[in-house]
């Protein structure tokens, strides 16, 4: 099922369009996670505007990965122990994946698709972590969100999004390497164009693009963000290696 028109391919890029925007708390949350003043507080006012996603924050806050003493019932006392970055991070991610309906396809589960989001966050932000990278939890983010053109691929024409899979698993070659052949608008492409769409932080927009690609080279590149690219990139590898999730 290759992309063979120009009108085709046009027809693909069209179909973005009909991604919804960003609910309005994970719009004020973006704001705040790019303002140098916004507080705590902050964050635990705008989340008050939406239970249902605070009930998702919370129920990932007292996951054993935080291991926060005696768990937490209220935002503020999660603030208080994983920080604000953190937080924040945890609220922009879950207002992403909350715009896509659930993969239901053959080829690829929600379940599989979520374990190897999550393994690539956890991994990214291990790494960051041992690296000393200023910002881990943003690590843990970019992690996260790296294949979120495959959702969205998903939303606009799932039938191609399962024929990608089948051949590259018959051929036993990689995801992009498919993409590629048929001249498709890649998944990371895809991703960094709702990320634009949605105001994502652009370290973020960046990490999803160029997950598949060694950025050392490449002048067009922010400098900055480059240490988050590269490790996205080994913690998708190592991820992928493992065999973990899809």
């Amino acid at each position: 099922m290759a992309v063979k028109t120009n009108a085709e391919y046009t027809d693909l890029l069209a179909k973005l369009k009909d991604i919804p925007t960003l609910p309005l708390v994970a719009v004020r949350v973006n704001e705040l996670i790019n303002d140098p003043n916004s507080s705590s507080a902050d964050i635990a006012q705008v989340l008050k505007k939406d239970q249902v996603l605070t009930a998702k924050v919370l129920r990932l806050a007292n996951s054993g990965y935080y291991a926060i003493p005696g768990g937490v019932t209220d935002v503020q006392r999660a603030l208080a122990f994983l920080g604000f970055n953190t937080i924040a991070q945890l609220v922009l991610s879950l207002s992403v994946f909350s715009m896509f309906s659930n993969l239901g396809g053959e080829e690829l589960s929600m379940l599989d698709f979520w374990k190897h989001a999550l393994a690539t966050g956890v991994c990214a932000e291990t790494l960051a972590r041992r690296l000393r990278h200023p910002r881990p939890e943003e690590d843990f983010t970019c992690g996260l969100l790296h294949d979120i053109g495959k959702l969205v691929l998903h939303e606009i024409d799932p039938d191609r999004l399962e024929s990608i899979i089948k051949t590259a698993k018959s051929r036993k070659c990689s995801f992009s390497e498919v993409e590629k052949e048929w001249d498709l608008p890649g998944h990371s492409y895809l991703g960094e164009v709702i990320a634009a769409k949605w105001g994502v932080p652009q370290v973020i927009r960046l990490a999803i693009r160029h997950h598949h690609q060694d950025v050392t080279k490449m002048d067009t590149i922010l400098a900055s963000a480059k240490p988050v690219i590269h490790i996205v990139r080994l913690a998708n590898q190592m991820v992928v290696k493992n065999q973990i999730g899809k």
